[in-house]
């Protein structure tokens, strides 16, 4: 009932602020050009607040995989997006063909999101902890994206599930469960640090068993990463494409801190202040807490701060932080002055990124 209360209370105030954007504010068309507001019943419409950005791309890819059109930029641009939300939608959308993608894709994105949370309080958490954990990452400023058509409901299942799995000693699974969190997100590469240290450094085991158990997890990890090379080697006709197509997204040539490139080449981009401070705060809650985690689950966070550095300049990186499930834990342990802070921090950059999301504000990537 915590739970349910919890994200039921968040959807409900994210929902209204999402109208009150679109009927309130001109809504940018994909032309760049301003549009007009909408109306109170155009505002209403769930589709018209939310349907943009990457689930347009997520769309495509369930409805026609990453063989549509390729050759052309619509066809090739699809290769940046990873490919297990979309199919696991266009499997739900088989079974029930008349219904909008939109509608699926939300569906499944809040039970995602839903199965995260009560596995996070049953496996991670404490009772007496679980409303300032809940407080942590439904406040957060990408908390948005978990009801919409993206993948960050699912990729935050496979992190508490992965994280679940590791420090019960199931490695295996752990690792396997960390693979398919690397066909969500380019992030979820980082999320084998998590099986893999914890197994290494298992003092209960045995050395060989140890070393045998770490190259199996590793293998299993491998099993969901291969499986997606090759499905972009049948559609796409390169099995690299998800790196050579970088360049139709302005990231032609992506390195680790590259983003920090952005402060000098675009001195006047305020959205490369915006989430490079954004970062930067986080990057230090991650120096704050790093020895209260267990040494794999700080490797991931590091990964993922490392990973999201990779572009032309930093871009979303609220939405990166979301399923940072050990760094909200800690956040969640702090003093209540910290916790607070960084919850309030979080509330006003969510606010203004959800308003520049509904309206196709770049402002929000």
């Amino acid at each position: 009932m915590t739970i349910a209360g919890w994200f039921l209370a968040s959807r409900l105030v994210i929902a209204a602020l999402g109208v009150v954007g679109v009927a309130s504010f001109a809504t940018i068309g994909p032309d760049g050009r301003t549009g007009s507001v909408a109306d109170t019943t155009a505002a209403l419409n769930p589709i018209n607040v939310w349907h943009k950005w990457d689930a347009l791309w997520y769309e495509q890819i369930a409805e026609h995989g990453y063989a549509y059109q390729v050759g052309t930029p619509a066809g090739d641009s699809a290769a940046a997006f990873f490919p297990l939300y979309p199919m696991t939608v266009r499997l739900v959308m088989s079974v029930a063909p008349s219904i909008h993608f939109f509608w699926i894709g939300s569906l499944l994105s809040n039970l995602f999101a839903l199965a995260a949370l009560f596995l996070l309080a049953r496996e991670l958490v404490g009772e007496d902890e679980l409303s300032r954990v809940l407080a942590v990452v439904l406040m957060s400023a990408g908390s948005f994206y978990l009801s919409i058509p993206y993948s960050e409901s699912l990729f935050l299942l496979l992190v508490v599930a992965t994280m679940a799995a590791a420090r019960k000693g199931r490695y295996e699974l752990a690792g396997l469960l960390a693979g398919a969190a690397a066909t969500t997100r380019a992030h979820g590469l980082a999320l084998l640090a998590v099986p893999a240290l914890a197994c290494w450094l298992d003092a209960r085991q045995p050395a060989p068993q140890r070393i045998r158990r770490t190259v199996v997890t590793l293998a299993l990890f491998a099993i969901p990463v291969v499986l997606y090379l090759l499905l972009l080697q049948r559609d796409q006709g390169t099995w690299h494409a998800l790196f050579s197509r970088q360049e139709m997204w302005d990231n032609p040539s992506p390195w680790p801190l590259r983003a920090f490139t952005g402060f000098i080449e675009y001195p006047r981009r305020i959205t490369n202040w915006l989430h490079g401070a954004f970062w930067l705060v986080y990057a230090g809650l991650l120096l704050r807490y790093w020895r209260s985690m267990p040494i794999g689950e700080a490797a991931f966070c590091a990964g993922v701060f490392l990973i999201s550095t990779q572009q032309e300049a930093f871009h979303g990186t609220y939405r990166y932080m979301l399923p940072l499930v050990p760094l909200s834990l800690a956040i969640s342990r702090d003093n209540h002055r910290v916790r607070h802070w960084i919850i309030a921090l979080n509330l006003v950059f969510g606010v203004l990124m959800l308003l520049a999301f509904v309206t196709r504000n770049r402002l929000t990537v």
